[in-house]
């Protein structure tokens, strides 16, 4: 027996199934029909068949009504009928204009929003905006910005993603966007911190990316996050709203940007699976050079995008490559050897 679907308000389209029409195939030739009766002769569950009705009742193509068991006095029960076809044909007619009639409505405001971004266009175009930075505040805003900013770019993107790993949902949304823009010959680069090389999720996307033409580099730490488009629009996060973002179009700005990310880009190294012997001691300096700065575990994990724990378990492995018990001391060997460069 397929799985009941329920049909909903009764001002909405429903779906009937193949259950729906063997109750109502059977109970047309009855005068009323019990839940009992339906899950007997149907063989389903009194629950399933209890269902089955209510949702016939809904779609207009049954009614329930109070009748008798038996002789005067005798109690009643609750009992269905079927009725004519023709009524809940008609609720699907007028849900139809209803339809038809927002269709109609969406393409109108559609027509008028070409209308005005024909307008934006020109402005721009002549440099009379004045929106060269804008705020969205909403992390659905932003998504749908950065769709579009990527269906429209036609040379480069790149990308600053600070944090160490990205959470698979964000990493699966972006990969489909990602490898279509790759898929049309635009050049893509990515900074991570060296910790996302221990994220499995995000080993898998580069490695997508990266068969696709993509270029990803990490670094121990990043200047800030970053998606830019051909030069011509970046998206910053905001700095206060949780999810919301600036878009930056003022060409100045966009140069320093994309010069910080020139920047931080030539330092940086290859990704790869593991950490190479290069970019780990590129990340035990930086974490020296933390501790000496006096920084607590919490705070050195945060500022290289890595967890407290993978944190403790870098500054064991410095302790015990200098043979040091303890931060003072470990400091002390630090400047003796002049292991700092």
């Amino acid at each position: 027996m397929d799985e009941l679907r329920a049909v909903g308000d009764p001002e909405t389209p429903w779906k009937l199934t193949a259950t729906h029409l063997s109750i109502y195939k059977w109970a047309v030739s009855r005068p009323f029909v019990s839940v009992a009766e339906t899950a007997d002769v149907l063989g389903m569950s009194q629950a399933a068949a209890q269902r089955a009705l209510d949702e016939l009742t809904v779609a207009q193509l049954m009614e329930s009504q109070q009748v008798s068991t038996g002789g005067e006095g005798a109690p009643r029960q609750t009992a269905w009928r079927v009725l004519n076809p023709q009524i809940a044909a008609s609720r699907l007619a007028a849900a139809e204009s209803r339809l038809r009639q927002t269709v109609a409505d969406l393409d109108d405001s559609r027509k008028r929003l070409d209308e005005l971004f024909g307008v934006y266009s020109v402005l721009a175009d002549a440099g009379c905006t004045q929106n060269s930075v804008e705020v969205f505040g909403t992390l659905s805003a932003v998504l749908s910005l950065v769709d579009e900013a990527s269906l429209a770019c036609k040379e480069e993107m790149v990308t600053c993603q600070p944090g160490g790993g990205r959470p698979p949902e964000q990493l699966e949304q972006a990969l489909a966007r990602d490898l279509a823009l790759l898929g049309r010959g635009v050049r893509m680069r990515t900074l991570y911190q060296h910790s996302a090389r221990y994220h499995a999720p995000t080993r898998d996307y580069v490695e997508k990316v990266t068969a696709a033409g993509a270029e990803v580099r990490t670094c121990p730490e990043l200047f800030g996050r970053l998606i830019a488009f051909d030069r011509s629009a970046a998206f910053i996060p905001h700095h206060s709203m949780p999810g919301g973002a600036a878009v930056v179009r003022d060409a100045s700005t966009l140069a320093f940007l994309c010069g910080a990310f020139d920047r931080a880009w030539d330092l940086a190294t290859p990704f790869g699976n593991r950490l190479d012997t290069l970019a780990l001691g590129e990340l035990h300096q930086n974490i020296l050079r933390l501790l000496g700065e006096g920084a607590r575990d919490e705070t050195i994990a945060r500022r290289l995008g890595m967890s407290l724990r993978t944190c403790r378990k870098h500054v064991a492995e410095i302790f015990e490559q200098l043979g040091a018990k303890s931060r003072f001391q470990a400091g002390y060997l630090t400047g003796d050897r002049g292991v700092l460069k």
